[in-house]
């Protein structure tokens, strides 16, 4: 039989001051937000090197179909992590365990059907992003190695992290994705150049592949040495489709699952719009896209790591102590986000050349950077608004606010300002979008303090 919370754990959540409660779990979920950043950048960094344009630009038209991967183990781990917190705050273990293993086996076999498709149809729907004759086959090469065979190591990965993180152990869930990463790193240069296997850009996926399913492995074993100490189990005869149990999670993960999905439409109109221009403004593009993962990653790390405790905080009611919790990762997130901002403010040409050494990718990415960095103190705001109503199990107002964000509006914005400014006015839409979502995030926060009467001074114990 599966364990129940360790003290060290319980202390995190109920007695340890907030500041250090909140860095305990929200620094080792930044530093593997970090390494994934690492290893992406990599990526970008060693194709970049070979200086092809083409390669770098079908890297940019594979990201959207990619990134789908995110949005599934956002959806079910996200939402499991947020039902088994909140079940452990309750003190009920039977719910925590059917949590971990609902969202594990859903998410395998949603994953599994994604990859199928993505392996039967990925020609014509890359034809459809934008993909040509110089671009659609290391599309293609790249997309079956990371999405085909990588899909289910990359998701499980993902989600594995996030029930760890759950139950206070985000030391040992931030360990395995770093294995992961590093591990990236490494293998990337072996595989892409001449002076290893010469693999070009497919080398980079399958390392990418190879990554992934080396810190799922990692993660499992911890779970499977530890099962008698912790109270996550993966065993399918906790699996529930009831809907206590999967329909919550699904209801609460779904946000940050549409908050990807969007993404993908958005990206991909994006690129589609950007295609019509040169493979030099697509590349630019991608640079721009890998750069703005460091401050999205950090600030993610910091609000999905609190998530569990804003959780288990509002589930068991010390709700002073979660008023505070979210305003301590909230100055720690907008600070991240205005020192990026700083940054690539004053160095954006240095920062794009380090990627790629053409002249035209650099002026237009660094263009394109100055730009699209002015919305990351906004995203910082949004990021962590929708984290605390997922972690208090309200999933409709993050369903809400990450259909505004992305999709709904941005798409048609992107259309209509290519019109009056071609090529930039597509890369301006964002910040005006993340603006816009961050106002409408306070609003609704305020609005919730105000109506849901548990007020900041109850139960305040640090």
């Amino acid at each position: 039989m599966e364990g129940k919370l360790s003290q060290r754990e319980i202390e995190i959540f109920e007695t340890m001051p907030a500041p250090r409660a909140v860095a305990a779990l929200a620094v080792p979920s930044v530093i593997s937000q970090l390494i994934l950043v690492v290893y992406n950048l990599a990526d970008t960094w060693y194709i970049g090197q070979l200086n092809d344009t083409e390669m770098m630009a079908a890297v940019t038209l594979s990201f959207p179909v990619f990134l789908m991967l995110t949005a599934l183990a956002n959806l079910f781990g996200i939402g499991g992590a947020s039902l088994l917190s909140r079940s452990l705050g309750e003190h009920n273990y039977e719910r925590a365990r059917a949590a971990g293993a609902s969202s594990a086996w859903l998410a395998a076999a949603i994953t599994l059907a994604w990859s199928l498709a993505v392996m039967l149809w990925r020609v014509p729907l890359l034809r459809a992003l934008g993909a040509d004759a110089g671009t659609i086959d290391y599309a293609s090469g790249y997309l079956f190695w990371t999405v085909v065979v990588g899909g289910l190591p990359t998701v499980m990965n993902m989600l594995l992290a996030h029930l760890i993180r759950a139950e206070g152990a985000s030391r040992e869930a931030s360990v395995g994705m770093s294995i992961g990463g590093l591990l990236n790193i490494l293998l990337d240069p072996l595989f892409i150049y001449d002076q290893g296997l010469g693999m070009g850009i497919e080398g980079a996926a399958v390392a990418t592949c190879i990554s992934n399913a080396a810190a799922a492995l990692y993660l499992l074993r911890y779970l499977f040495r530890s099962r008698k100490e912790n109270v996550i189990s993966l065993s399918p005869r906790y699996l529930s489709l009831k809907r206590k149990v999967s329909g919550d999670i699904i209801f609460v993960g779904l946000p940050s699952s549409i908050q990807f999905m969007m993404s993908v439409f958005s990206n991909a109109a994006l690129n589609y719009l950007m295609a019509a221009y040169t493979a030099s403004a697509l590349s630019a593009v991608g640079i721009v896209k890998k750069v703005d993962m460091v401050p999205t990653h950090v600030v993610q790390g910091i609000c999905s790591g609190v998530i569990p405790l804003m959780a288990y905080n509002y589930a068991s009611g010390s709700y002073g102590r979660l008023w505070r919790c979210v305003r301590i990762a909230g100055l720690c997130s907008l600070g991240v986000t205005l020192s990026y901002l700083a940054l690539c403010e004053s160095f954006a040409p240095l920062v794009i050349r380090i990627f790629i050494d053409n002249s035209k990718t650099v002026e237009q990415g660094a263009a394109f950077l100055r730009m699209h960095c002015m919305a990351t103190p906004f995203l910082a705001i949004f990021f962590l608004i929708v984290a605390f109503f997922q972690a208090t199990g309200r999933g409709t107002p993050a369903l809400f606010l990450s259909f505004l964000r992305k999709g709904a509006l941005d798409i048609p914005f992107m259309a209509v300002m290519n019109i009056f400014w071609p090529m930039y006015g597509i890369m301006a839409v964002q910040p005006m979008m993340d603006f816009i979502t961050a106002a409408v995030c306070l609003m609704m926060y305020r609005l919730f303090q105000k109506s849901d009467g548990r007020k900041p001074e109850a139960r305040e114990s640090s």
